[in-house]
């Protein structure tokens, strides 16, 4: 597999980005949103990842707390069935459990079967269906992780045990 390279956007790949979303998207976000959420929203953060020195993916998250919710996700057209997507998400579940989250939600379209099953590889589960959610009244499915770290599991087995007593 070619090496791909994840960092934190910077304001000179918004461009590429939006790019990114345009060509993956139906009803992609105006690049307005994109500014202020990258500007003035404090719980955002945007990273891209890069192949050969392009950007070739990226995605949007909110931080809150303990939670992450990935708000958008894309790869480029060009580099998908490459496993870029895959790694992405592995970088996320790892940077969340770094960053000692509980959980990770999305929403995907009822109709990306494709997404949906690389969500569910990787351990997430469908919450709740999202009726008419997308500005085209598609229907979607709130997807949600629950980060298991070594010092969560720990404390589950001690009050387990202590259940049991």
């Amino acid at each position: 597999m070619e090496e791909i390279k994840i960092t934190k956007a910077r304001a000179i790949d918004i461009k590429k980005i939006i790019e990114i979303e345009e060509l993956s998207y139906k009803d992609p976000w105006p690049r307005e949103v994109f500014m202020i959420d990258y500007v003035f929203n404090r719980s955002a953060q945007y990273f891209v990842a890069r192949v050969d020195n392009k950007i070739c993916a990226f995605t949007g998250l909110w931080i809150e707390m303990d939670k992450f919710h990935i708000v958008n996700i894309a790869v480029h057209p060009d580099y998908r069935k490459r496993g870029i997507a895959t790694y992405f998400m592995n970088f996320i579940i790892d940077y969340a459990k770094e960053k000692r989250a509980k959980e990770i939600h999305l929403e995907v379209r009822k109709s990306n079967t494709i997404a949906q099953n690389l969500y569910k590889k990787l351990g997430f589960e469908i919450l709740e269906e999202l009726k008419k959610y997308y500005q085209d009244r598609e229907d979607g499915y709130r997807m949600t992780k629950i980060i298991e770290t070594k010092k969560r599991r720990e404390n589950d087995n001690i009050g387990n045990r202590d259940f049991l007593r």
